[in-house]
């Protein structure tokens, strides 16, 4: 076969360079994600450099050459434009409405268009055409980036100490969290509304990954913990409301289609059973959910997304329509008494809204909404359609996609490697006669596998996970 491959002209054989340049291109997007995460502002705030002067991130940098290499050397432009129609308009619009918004508001603040939105499509353009098989180490990768960011977080809860202070907009002078007053872990994140999100992805990833139930269950407990000990109440209730509404969505299609299966129930059950109980338990006895009791009711951050609409009332005609700079954004804040340390209007939409004016919001609007819909489908999953509704609506409490953040471009990264799942069936574990059947094929002498047999069981296992 071999041989014959070798007399095969170079035309008709595989294309080896561009299955070669797409891993290349994917391992420098892994690169990327790992940059963003393990070396956010806050690391460089801790480290002594300032955020401000990082106009744009290193992982952002890589990402840009890493993304048009794709676009040059993937799938032809029109071909793209038929397949994936959202993430080329996002890819080419996006830079449209950074240079818009610098010519109509000022230079001041445009970054996030790059930061946060434009290398995010990029992202997305060199993970996509990456092997199933790529896609599935993506998604542990980032199953076991989420569990080190909760190991960190548990330990700052512990001590009520932060590794790294948290970053509320880098591009902001008055930027640190005071962790004297109501204190969150926030581990490598930005802030900690950024570790109860990702962590909330990790949590719709680990449904999607058909992992055998003990290791789901506890990776699941794990990350649950994970949201307590960052605080994020919507989180929280985005992640409950969502798990307990396809678990009755699923049990009542099982039933009525006479196709359900013993093992989802026993989870549905034994989730029913230790999740509160485990609850119970943090609460009670621990001071990782200490923010969020503490804060179950109206509290001075449900009173700021309320301060937040007085904004409006001083916006003039040119203002709604063609957006305010960003220093009139930070004066008319202090006007409605939003300009300390640790207020700020929390919500993205509405900062769009204001920095680009109705024109200009209206075609971001369309442009962001197609491109959400473009991670909904390439997921392949119900649960990715979760992960990007979910998603959705805890960036909507806060102001994350309204500064620079890396929360978009996260948020690929789960649904990319989401997508690895898409037609993969787990083989089931064999036992040993099986495995030793499957080694030992009929006709082969059994002596052949003499050195086989004398290996440890470990060897047999792997081999039996492995996907037939």
């Amino acid at each position: 076969m071999r041989n014959l491959r070798l007399l095969t002209p170079k035309l008709l054989q595989p294309a080896t360079g561009h299955r070669q340049a797409a891993t290349g291109i994917f391992w420098l997007a892994v690169v990327a994600i790992f940059l963003q995460v393990f070396l956010g502002y806050v690391v460089f705030d801790a480290a002594g450099i300032s955020p401000q002067l990082i106009k744009l991130h290193p992982a952002t940098l890589l990402v840009m050459v890493g993304g048009i290499w794709a676009l040059i050397r993937g799938v032809p432009f029109q071909q793209r434009c038929r397949e994936t129609p959202g993430l080329v308009v996002f890819i080419v619009l996006i830079p449209v409405l950074a240079v818009y918004g610098a010519i109509s508001t000022g230079v001041s603040g445009s970054a996030i268009y790059p930061e946060t939105y434009w290398s995010a499509g990029l992202l997305a353009v060199m993970l996509q055409p990456a092997s199933p098989k790529q896609k599935r180490l993506l998604a542990k990768l980032l199953i076991a980036i989420c569990v080190i960011n909760v190991c960190v977080a548990l330990i700052e809860s512990r001590t009520a100490t932060n590794w790294f202070p948290a970053v509320f907009d880098p591009d902001s002078l008055d930027r640190k969290i005071h962790t004297d007053v109501d204190f969150r872990a926030n581990a490598f994140f930005n802030h900690p509304l950024t570790g109860s999100l990702v962590t909330t992805m990790g949590i719709f990833l680990v449904y999607a990954m058909q992992m055998r139930f003990i290791a789901a269950a506890s990776i699941f407990g794990f990350l649950l913990v994970g949201l307590l000990a960052f605080g994020g109440r919507t989180a929280l209730a985005v992640t409950m409301i969502l798990t307990m509404a396809m678990a009755f969505y699923t049990l009542m299609s099982g039933i009525i289609r006479r196709n359900l299966k013993l093992d989802f129930v026993l989870a549905v059950l034994a989730g029913a059973i230790v999740i509160p109980i485990l609850l119970a338990v943090i609460v009670t006895q621990t001071t990782i959910a200490e923010r969020i009791m503490d804060t179950l009711y109206y509290d001075d951050s449900a009173e700021v997304r309320t301060m937040q609409l007085k904004i409006f009332q001083h916006l003039t005609l040119p203002d709604w329509l063609f957006g305010i700079t960003r220093d009139r954004f930070s004066f008319l804040k202090y006007q409605i008494s939003l300009g300390g340390t640790t207020t700020d209007v929390e919500n993205f939409w509405f900062i769009m809204l204001i920095g680009l004016g109705v024109i200009g919001f209206a075609v971001w609007l369309a442009v962001f909404l197609g491109f959400l819909y473009y991670l909904g489908r390439v997921s392949r999953n119900v649960n990715g359609w979760l992960l990007v509704i979910a998603s959705l609506i805890i960036d909507s409490g806060s102001n994350s996609l309204g500064v620079k953040t890396y929360d978009l471009f996260i948020e690929v990264a789960f649904v990319m490697a989401m997508s690895g799942y898409a037609g993969y069936v787990r083989s089931p574990r064999m036992s040993r006669p099986q495995a030793w059947n499957r080694l030992n094929p009929i006709g082969r002498p059994e002596s052949a596998l003499a050195g086989v047999v004398a290996a440890p069981g470990r060897g047999l296992q792997m081999f039996a996970s492995r996907p037939s």
